[in-house]
């Protein structure tokens, strides 16, 4: 039974004399506290704390003894109960002003209503503060050499005096080499704003400060850390030294870097999404009545040449946007096995006209190379992107060779085409080649380049699962293939054969003014009749009054009221063989898996393109739903 229980149940049964002889025979100090006075105080404790008698010590305030910290005042006011720990250490104060350390015991009890506090004082010997000494320090030995963060000991004006392993592990260099050491010297040229924080803790301004720096290590790489300076100061509060905390945010600040690049996509995402819709319209009527005015003219009409021009800027416009909505993953993919070679071919006059006359377009293609499935103008758009790469890698001319052959997928014995685009240009070197298929990153000048081009090669390559290999030097050219897998041939669907027949009713609904338009005009041309909505609640009023003559609904996706799929729907609940074929340049990916390839085009395309697709969706055998 501890003592404050014996004097709290004994009080009401002991002789008095016999309790007082007890307290003050106790060999240890005893003071018995009441509403931050001290109450008792046997003899020991006063000739502890060099009192004349107990009487000079009761009644003073119990902080004339012990310091004044959160814990000693929520006892003693009552606020708490004692702590969990049977004895803790303390230094209380002597009446002479002189401090000793203690060992104490405290608890608090009941007598009555009156709240006590029962304290046992013992003065720590020698040996036992040595003892207790040596703990502390090995205790804070194993701490700092243990300390995942990095904590040096500097002297006042910045000098290493002492670094844990956690230190010498970040920044490479041994303890000897750290000890000694300034920071001017593990980040030069970023030391101006530590001067000053310091100056600032040397006059008591702050008590700390930190920052996020880049430190630089033994082997020249870099570390990015967060750091955290503080001083320490004696008792009469100079500052003694600094303790300096380093974590290494390095791969933190990677996920961060991450992060805001993705942000950033997303709203590359949103603003492409937001615009590639009426842009891609706009181009759609762009290029098509550039196919009226072509048709239109004389083969020797010298304003042929115009028209001629005004497409390619058309078409570079749509590939653009065709990046934009690749590198956002806003694209709707249509894969489809094709042949490389014909996409090369009917490319080839296009790159010719884009690399300029000083650059030499070569093409070798091979013969008997299989299909692969991928997107056709995906596939035009890496091998676009590839070649204008090479041609700004040739200021003062040169030659691009654009090669395909038959091989197999690297590391894969898989049968495979690969197209490869080699140029004789600068080349590049190592970081270069590192970062060369990063969003937005470019070696050209400002307003030559927007740094999407390769990205997006890389894009579309990996969603056809394919493999890009790059072989470049500074000054030796760059040589740029990719592989493609090969279509098996029981997976290769038989080509449907296109009827020359025409004269069907296609009902066209699109809210773009220029592109219905131009593709009612077209279709016109080709012998269709074409009914053209401008919504699609006209267009089910249209429907309504000529339901049977209707043969193909041609719809944009995309449109404000009711989209073209939800158009789709409710047309086939009255007409369920109806054939639709839907125009998309962008939507919001959540039902793109909801429409097969075979009834899609997207925007912009020709005239041709439009022309052939809707007479596959017309001769095409069975039901295509939506």
């Amino acid at each position: 039974m501890s003592v404050a229980t014996q004097i709290a149940t004994g009080l009401g049964r002991i002789e008095p004399g016999l309790l007082q002889a007890s307290f003050d025979a106790f060999p240890d100090c005893l003071l018995l506290v009441e509403n931050e006075r001290v109450l008792l105080a046997n003899p020991a404790c006063t000739e502890l704390l060099r009192y004349q008698g107990p009487g000079n010590l009761v009644g003073q305030p119990v902080w004339a003894v012990f310091p004044p910290n959160r814990f000693c005042h929520d006892l003693f006011a009552g606020q708490t109960r004692c702590c969990e720990h049977p004895a803790c250490e303390q230094v209380v104060r002597r009446a002479d002003g002189d401090e000793v350390r203690v060992e104490v015991r405290c608890s608090n009890f009941q007598h009555g209503i009156r709240p006590l506090v029962l304290v046992v004082l013992r003065e720590r010997t020698g040996a036992e503060l040595r003892r207790t000494v040596r703990d502390s320090e090995l205790r804070f030995r194993a701490m700092f050499e243990s300390a995942a963060l990095g904590i040096s000991i500097c002297h006042l004006d910045g000098h290493m005096l002492e670094c844990n392993p956690a230190v010498s592990r970040m920044l490479g260099y041994s303890r000897e080499e750290l000890v000694g050491m300034h920071p001017r010297e593990l980040h030069p040229g970023d030391f101006e704003r530590d001067e000053i924080l310091i100056a600032e803790l040397m006059c008591g301004a702050r008590h700390s400060f930190e920052l996020d720096k880049r430190f630089r290590r033994k082997d020249g790489s870099y570390l990015w850390g967060h750091l955290t300076v503080s001083t320490v100061r004696a008792a009469d509060h100079q500052p003694k030294f600094l303790i300096a905390m380093l974590e290494d945010t390095t791969a933190r600040r990677r996920v961060e870097e991450q992060l805001r690049e993705a942000e950033k996509m997303e709203v590359i995402g949103r603003l492409a999404g937001g615009v590639a819709h009426d842009f891609n319209n706009l181009l759609t009527g762009i290029l098509l009545y550039c196919d009226l005015l072509s048709s239109a003219m004389e083969p020797g009409d010298r304003l042929r040449q115009h028209v001629e021009e005004v497409r390619i800027a058309g078409e570079q416009g749509a590939a653009l946007t065709q990046q934009l909505l690749a590198i956002a993953r806003k694209q709707v993919p249509q894969p489809r096995p094709i042949l490389v070679n014909e996409v090369v071919a009917s490319t080839e006059n296009l790159l010719r006209r884009l690399v300029g006359e000083q650059i030499e377009l070569v093409t070798v293609l091979g013969a008997g190379l299989g299909k692969v499935l991928a997107d056709q103008a995906q596939l035009r758009q890496v091998l676009l992107n590839l070649v204008l790469n090479a041609r700004d890698a040739m200021s003062h001319g040169g030659r691009i060779t654009v090669r395909t052959q038959a091989t197999d997928l690297p590391g894969d014995s898989q049968p495979a085409v690969s197209v490869t685009v080699e140029d004789n240009g600068c080349g590049m070197d190592a970081s270069t080649r590192a970062r060369l298929f990063e969003p937005f990153f470019t070696t050209k000048q400002p307003g030559h380049g927007t740094g999407l081009g390769l990205a997006t090669v890389r894009r579309i390559v990996d969603e056809a699962h394919g493999v890009i290999q790059v072989q470049s030097e500074p000054g030796c050219g760059t040589r740029i293939e990719v592989f493609l897998p090969l279509v098996q041939a029981a997976t290769q669907p038989t080509a449907p054969r296109l009827s020359l027949r025409t004269g069907e009713t296609i009902l066209l609904v699109d809210d773009h003014a220029s592109a219905r338009n131009s593709m009612q005009r077209i279709l016109h041309n080709a012998g269709y009749r074409v009914l053209p909505a401008s919504s699609g609640k006209r267009a089910l009023k249209i429907f309504a009054e000529q339901p049977a003559e209707v043969d193909l609904l041609v719809a944009d996706w995309m449109m404000p009221g009711m989209n073209g799929r939800e158009l789709a729907d409710k047309l086939r609940q009255q007409k369920p063989a109806l054939r639709v074929l839907l125009i998309s340049g962008y939507h919001n990916g959540q039902t793109e898996s909801a429409a097969p390839s075979a009834q899609l085009i997207r925007k912009p395309f020709s005239g041709t393109a439009l022309i052939e697709r809707i007479r596959e969706v017309l001769d095409s055998k069975g039901d295509l739903p939506c």
